[in-house]
C-alpha cells in the first residue's frame, strides 16, 4: 500500500485531464488516487492526510472558469495550501468502438465542447451529450447498446484512449493552445517570502469587496490578474493575485482582517498571471 506522502488525489476516473496532468507533474515515484466524486472530495482527500497533494483544474483557456472546483478550494480555505500553479496543454481526440459506423453523436465533458468549436463547426447536425468527465464518457461508450457505439464518438485524452481502448477516429480536434490551469494543492504552507501571493476574499457584501481590494492597492500590493476577481458574488469566493511588493507587516495586517485568507505564495514562474499569459503566448 502506497504512503499518503506518495498519494496524489485528482478527479475523475482513471484517463481524467486531472489525471494525465497529474501524471505528467508528478511522474513515476507517485501513486494516483482518482476520484469518481466531485472536488470537495478530491480536497478533503488532503485534509484527512489520506494523500499529500490534489491537484484541481482552475481556467481553461478559452476564459471558463471551473467553478466547481473554485468552490470546494474557497470552502477549504481556513487549511488549504496552493504550492503552485502549472499551465497544462490539452488535446481532445475522438475515439469510437470497433462497432462505429457513422459520427452522429460526440459525448464528453460539458467543459469540453467550448474547446473544440473550430472542429465542431465543420459538421451539420453533430449532437453533443455532456458526461461527467471525458474517461467516463469513452469507459461508458465500451459499454453502451451496439446501436450507440455505431453513431457516437467519445471525446477524450490519449491517455484514457491508451487505459480503455477504442479506435481513434479524429486526433487533436482541440482550438489551437487549448490549455487548462492546474492548481497543485497542499496541507502544510510554505514561506510566504515569495514574489507574488493568491488571496481567497469570501466576502458577504460587495462593499466589503471592494474594501478588500482597495486595502490592498494602497499597501503597496498592486493586483496583478484582475481578470480572475471577476464581478462580486455572495456565493463564489473571488480569488485576487497580488505583487508582493509591501512589508510582511502589511501584509499579515491585511490578512488578519475577517474573510481574506492567504492560500498561496510562490515565484513568478508558477502564478496564476504567468501561467494565464502563456496561453496567449506562443513562446512560453
Amino acid at each position: 500500500m502506497p504512503t499518503p506522502t506518495q498519494l496524489i488525489a485528482c478527479l475523475g476516473p482513471e484517463g481524467s485531464f486531472s489525471h494525465e496532468f497529474a501524471m505528467k507533474h508528478f511522474g513515476e515515484d507517485y501513486q494516483f488516487r482518482c476520484v469518481d466524486g466531485d472536488f470537495s472530495e478530491v480536497v478533503s482527500l488532503v485534509g484527512e492526510g489520506t494523500c499529500s497533494y490534489a491537484v484541481i483544474p482552475f481556467l481553461n483557456s478559452n476564459g471558463v472558469d471551473v467553478r466547481p472546483a473554485q468552490i470546494a478550494i474557497g470552502q477549504s480555505r481556513d487549511w488549504i495550501w496552493i504550492e503552485g500553479c502549472y499551465s497544462h496543454l490539452v488535446t481532445h481526440n475522438v475515439v469510437v468502438t470497433p462497432h462505429f459506423k457513422e459520427l452522429k453523436k460526440v459525448i464528453s465533458k460539458e467543459q469540453v465542447f467550448p474547446q473544440c468549436t473550430t472542429w465542431l463547426q465543420q459538421w451539420q447536425g453533430l449532437v453533443c451529450e455532456n458526461a461527467p468527465s471525458t474517461s467516463a464518457a469513452l469507459r461508458n461508450l465500451l459499454k453502451a447498446p451496439i446501436e450507440e457505439q455505431r453513431v457516437s464518438g467519445a471525446i477524450c485524452n490519449l491517455l484514457a484512449y491508451k487505459l480503455y481502448g477504442g479506435k481513434m477516429l479524429h486526433p487533436k480536434i482541440e482550438n489551437p493552445r487549448n490549455t487548462t490551469l492546474f492548481l497543485v494543492i497542499a496541507k502544510e504552507k510554505v514561506p510566504r517570502d515569495q514574489e507574488q501571493v493568491l488571496i481567497c476574499l469570501t466576502c458577504p457584501t460587495e462593499q466589503c469587496y471592494k474594501q478588500a481590494i482597495s486595502e490592498f492597492a494602497i499597501a503597496r500590493f498592486p493586483l496583478k490578474f484582475s481578470s480572475l476577481k471577476g464581478e462580486f458574488s455572495e456565493h463564489m469566493p473571488c480569488f485576487l493575485q497580488f505583487e508582493n511588493t509591501g512589508s510582511p507587516d502589511e501584509l499579515e495586517l491585511l490578512l488578519a482582517k475577517p474573510h481574506r485568507h492567504l492560500i498561496g505564495a510562490y515565484a513568478t514562474k508558477n502564478s496564476l498571471s504567468t501561467c494565464i499569459a502563456s496561453f496567449f503566448d506562443e513562446d512560453y
